[in-house]
């Protein structure tokens, strides 16, 4: 099964959130990633190397890049569905919870958008 990897603009703390609930979950601002200030192409290309969709509100850019990137995978998240507050990072660690126990991550060069769990 393919593990996320969260883009920057989500907290470390929402990776061990979903560790936590025994997914495979990494942050791009993990130490240990070391993603941070790194292009878009950069984290596609790393996450692919490691077989990991990209979870991201960073529509534009990641939509731009996939088509003509092979990848592991996109999530794509809407800022307003999914604020990056307190509530809606609750919100945002129960949908990908339940998202990755129903294993309906898109596949290899796929896009899907994440849905309230």
């Amino acid at each position: 099964m393919t593990g996320l990897l969260l883009d920057e603009m989500y907290p470390p703390a929402l990776a061990r959130r979903l560790r936590e609930r025994d997914h495979d979950v990494l942050a791009a601002l993990d130490l240990e990633v070391g993603l941070s200030s790194r292009s878009d192409e950069d984290v596609l290309a790393w996450a692919a190397r490691h077989q990991r969709c990209v979870v991201t509100e960073n529509v534009a850019d990641f939509a731009r890049i996939a088509p003509s990137t092979p990848h592991a995978g996109i999530v794509f998240v809407s800022a307003r569905r999914f604020p990056r507050t307190r509530a809606g990072l609750v919100r945002l660690a129960s949908a990908l919870d339940a998202m990755l126990t129903a294993k309906r991550l898109p596949g290899p060069d796929g896009v899907t958008w994440l849905a309230e769990g």
